[in-house]
C-alpha cells in the first residue's frame, strides 16, 4: 500500500514537473519570437535567433520522445486493435 502511494506520488510529481518544464519552454519560445519581431538591432537579432533555434530544438527532442513512448494502434480487424510501441 505504501509502495503504491509512493509510486502514484512519484508519477504525479514526474508528470507535473514535465508539464511545467514544457510550459516554461513554450513560454520562452513565445518570448523569443516577440523579441525577434520587436528588435531592430541586427546583432541582438542574431543572438535572439540563436536562442530561439536552440529552444525549438529542445522542443522537437521532447516531442520526439513523447511520440516514441506512445502506443499506437496500427491495425484494426473485426473490432480488435493491435497496439505496438513505435521504436
Amino acid at each position: 500500500m505504501v509502495a503504491q502511494r509512493l509510486f502514484e506520488n512519484t508519477l504525479l510529481e514526474s508528470f507535473l514537473g514535465s508539464y511545467s518544464r514544457a510550459r516554461r519552454l513554450e513560454d520562452r519560445i513565445r518570448k523569443l519570437c516577440e523579441d525577434a519581431i520587436s528588435t531592430s538591432d541586427p546583432i541582438e537579432l542574431d543572438e535572439i535567433l540563436h536562442n530561439l533555434k536552440a529552444a525549438l530544438h529542445d522542443h522537437m527532442v521532447r516531442v520526439r520522445q513523447m511520440v516514441a513512448m506512445r502506443r499506437t494502434p496500427i491495425e484494426r480487424r473485426r473490432g480488435r486493435s493491435t497496439w505496438v510501441t513505435i521504436p
